[in-house]
């Protein structure tokens, strides 16, 4: 058996993996939520609650309790069915580290054959100069058999800041959000229920927002702008108090404060496709990231993208995907943007859905198989040594090619 374990990560790249295992004829069950066991069926994915509620706006006594219930439930299912590969595709909260980093970490160890832990970021958001975390995790990435990194780079700082070996580090490309839906709704019917009727040329932010995300730099870069008719839509929810009254303190100095439309709140999957029709070109301004997800949203649509040069963002963003900036500040977010908003035919919506279709879900699973039926570390995907990786047979390369 091949247990998958969420962890609390994005229910879109849960239902995404385990649909992309499915149809590479993976064995699977995974362990759900309210949000996702009814989809998980509806697929014909076996699948067990052991999560139950997930939602933000209970009592803190609520989700204490149903965390609690959920740990006791997860590690007695696992400890049936001991012998079974498991396959952590979560993040361990920070809250709650040495809880989950180090016990359950050991716990799925001591349970499985085999023991699969995707890397999403090198380090929580904000604790990389944190010592403690920094030492948490160097013992937490030497717990699991095999590492799946998203990045080549993750894979190098993986073996040259916490010296895991490059033979236990698996190279494989994040999946296209093939969980928002898409209609046959027009550009000008998404534009007309944001309110814009009059040719405006709109510039998106979606999604959680936080400082390392760099709203900031987008709003300033977005205010030295010459473009009369841009526009610029922050769609998302704030992480943190303190940055959201700087953002709308900022908002309020700008020169064009008049052509932001700020929709603060939690899009669900229905109304995505509304926001990022309505936009010309989506912007992530990021000051720090190992990869992100958005990334891999927007080409589901052909929406453009104007990037940060951080993290391994570069290695996605090219070509026909959009532009990345020459400096990470807002000078260099705003001359990218008027790079691509003065050219609106440099990036073809029909080059970028066609070309986005190698990371559809299923073949980016495809090199993954053989980790779930006993095939050995690096046998599906390039060896990451420790000085290097070696480019030639990376699954990000290989799933180009199918």
């Amino acid at each position: 058996m091949n247990i998958i374990v969420p962890g609390g990560f994005e229910s879109n790249f849960t239902l995404g993996f385990a649909k992309g295992l499915h149809a590479n004829g993976v064995d699977i069950c995974v362990v759900s939520c309210d949000a996702t066991a009814s989809r998980l069926t509806a697929e014909g994915i076996p699948n067990i609650n052991l999560r139950g509620g997930v939602a933000e706006n209970r009592p803190a006594w609520l989700k204490l309790a149903n965390l609690a219930w959920y740990y006791s439930r997860l590690l007695l299912f696992l400890l049936r069915n001991r012998g079974a590969t498991i396959h952590f595709t979560g993040i361990f909260r920070d809250k709650l580290i040495l809880w989950e980093g180090v016990f359950l970490n050991l716990c799925f160890r001591i349970f499985a054959r085999r023991y699969i832990y995707t890397v999403h970021n090198l380090l929580p958001h904000g604790r990389e100069e944190d010592k403690f975390y920094r030492s948490i995790y160097r013992f937490i990435y030497r717990v699991p058999h095999v590492l799946l990194v998203h990045t080549e780079l993750t894979g190098r700082r993986l073996s040259g800041e916490f010296g895991v070996p490059g033979d236990k580090i698996e190279l494989t490309s994040i999946g296209l959000n093939e969980e928002m839906p898409v209609s046959e709704m027009t550009v000008a019917e998404a534009r007309r229920r944001l309110g814009f009727i009059n040719g405006e040329v709109c510039i998106l932010f979606f999604g959680k927002i936080d400082a390392y995300k760099g709203l900031d730099l987008l709003l300033e870069a977005f205010d030295s702008l010459s473009k009369p008719d841009a526009r610029l839509i922050i769609a998302g929810t704030f992480r943190n108090p303190e940055y959201r009254a700087r953002i709308l303190g900022q908002i309020e100095k700008m020169r064009w404060r008049k052509d932001v439309l700020l929709e603060e709140r939690f899009v669900p999957n229905e109304e995505v496709e509304v926001f990022f029709k309505a936009s010309a070109v989506l912007c992530l301004p990021y000051r720090q990231i190992s990869q992100s997800g958005l990334v891999f949203l927007g080409p589901r649509l052909g929406i453009p993208m104007v990037v940060t040069d951080v993290g391994s963002l570069r290695e996605f963003v090219t070509g026909s995907f959009g532009v990345v900036t020459r400096t990470n500040d807002a000078p260099g977010l705003a001359e990218a943007l008027e790079t691509i908003l003065a050219s609106p035919n440099r990036c073809s919506s029909a080059v970028i859905t066609d070309e986005a279709r190698k990371y559809q879900w299923k073949n980016v699973c495809r090199p993954l198989a053989s980790l779930y039926s006993g095939g050995s570390p690096g046998a599906t995907a390039a060896t990451i040594a420790n000085d290097n990786i070696q480019k030639k047979t990376s699954p990000l390369v290989r799933s180009q090619r199918l």
